[in-house]
């Protein structure tokens, strides 16, 4: 006899009121789309929240029929484990389950047919055998529709979708915070301490694979293997508004894990399509070779950075394209709180201390071994060059991020909350 209870349900989704949550949506929505029943496990399949995509789940019970572990194929935080699908499926089998000893298998009536439409159905034109075109466009058209896009800036959404998909430089040599918050070691520790330590382990990296990282992800926003090392890391960019931060709010939380900014999306825009033009300017003032590269990470393996370029043995670049101050005079940006550079007694320029700017450069020599910074600020109308030392005061900074990232971050991530 197969009883399922509610006390099972509670037991193993401890701590997981969210997926208890979801799985009683799912369940009261209609979602569970098939299921059986036999000794010491439950199979069926679950019908996503906003996708067209069924997930299939098992749940395997021990001998007093408690779940002893469970399985789906969804992508969710708590996939693979303790996922709102999962608890969907044995909440329809404590209201559906029969009291019996006959195995139960049961199947949702298949839904009708929807009927699709293309385009041409849905739009026909107004004169009967019309076309837009003499022809069928061919690869030749796509690609010179996606050459005339670029001219306008790699952020427009077609360009987007026309670009090809980059190709990954090689196997990374270190876990993704989510390969390993998803692995089945770290689901199965039962305490906040252990899964802390475990993460701390796990993530640390010797120099020689620092090294190797920061060639495999040459190319950084056209790589995805640059992706896939930065997610879930706290980066140099970020630095600064951490340090600065007078206190941790979530809006702070969200913007340090989200995956998109859409207020700066213009800004940001600007910047990538001017960057080559400031290095360019870099190169004819200085005479100066800058080499790409990609993410540096510090030993801990949750720190990361990454310069705009390589300049010798012992320098970082990093280049700033305002778009705030794209047609500014240098003496029209200096008067703004907001602008990163300061006049000082003897005319020169130079980066203020309290800037998200001072503290990303600092960032980035430390966590790539270098000892100075050619720091660029371009504009349409004038570009400064400035030469950064590595501030030895400034290393501090490091372990108070690295607590920040553990204390803050880490817990947030393990939650699925971003």
């Amino acid at each position: 006899m197969v009883v399922l209870t509610i006390a099972f349900l509670l037991s193993f989704f401890e701590n997981e009121n969210k997926s208890v949550s979801r799985g009683e949506n799912h369940f009261k929505s209609n979602h569970v789309e098939s299921f059986s029943a036999s000794q010491g496990f439950l199979k069926g399949q679950v019908h996503a929240s906003m996708k067209k995509k069924v997930y299939n789940v098992t749940i395997y019970l021990d001998q007093n029929n408690a779940i002893k572990s469970s399985e789906c194929e969804c992508e969710c935080p708590w996939g693979a484990y303790k996922c709102s699908h999962a608890a969907a499926l044995f909440i329809y089998g404590i209201y559906n389950l029969s009291w019996t000893d006959v195995e139960c298998s049961w199947k949702k009536r298949n839904a009708p047919d929807i009927s699709r439409k293309s385009i041409s159905e849905m739009f026909p034109p107004t004169k009967p055998g019309y076309t837009a075109l003499l022809r069928q466009p061919n690869q030749g058209d796509q690609e010179a529709l996606y050459s005339e896009l670029r001219a306008y800036g790699k952020f427009t959404g077609l360009c987007w979708l026309l670009s090809p998909e980059p190709k990954q430089l090689g196997d990374l040599s270190v876990s993704t915070v989510e390969e390993l918050i998803f692995s089945e070691e770290f689901l199965t520790l039962s305490t906040a301490a252990e899964q802390l330590e475990f993460i701390r382990r796990k993530l640390k990296v010797e120099r020689e694979i620092v090294n190797q990282i920061s060639s495999l992800t040459v190319s950084q926003g056209n790589n995805p293997s640059w992706h896939l090392v930065r997610k879930r890391r706290l980066t140099a960019s970020n630095f600064g508004s951490v340090i600065n931060a007078k206190r941790v709010t979530p809006s702070l939380i969200k913007r340090l894990l989200g995956e998109y900014d859409i207020s700066r999306v213009k800004a940001v825009a600007w910047g990538v399509t001017n960057e080559a033009e400031a290095i360019k300017t870099f190169t004819a003032k200085t005479h100066l070779e800058v080499v790409e590269t990609g993410v540096w990470l510090d030993e801990s393996g949750i720190l990361g950075a990454s310069p705009d370029g390589l300049v010798g043995e012992d320098h970082v670049l990093e280049a700033k394209c305002s778009y705030t101050f794209r047609d500014a005079s240098i003496e029209e940006a200096l008067k703004s709180d907001t602008f990163c550079l300061e006049k000082k007694e003897d005319g020169s320029y130079s980066p203020k201390r309290n800037h998200v700017y001072w503290h990303q450069v600092q960032g980035q020599m430390y966590l790539a071994k270098r000892n100075y910074c050619y720091f660029v600020v371009w504009t349409n109308r004038w570009c400064v060059v400035n030469e950064i030392k590595k501030d030895p005061s400034w290393e501090e900074n490091l372990t108070r991020l690295r607590e920040f990232y553990f204390k803050h971050l880490f817990p947030k991530i393990v939650e699925g909350e971003l």
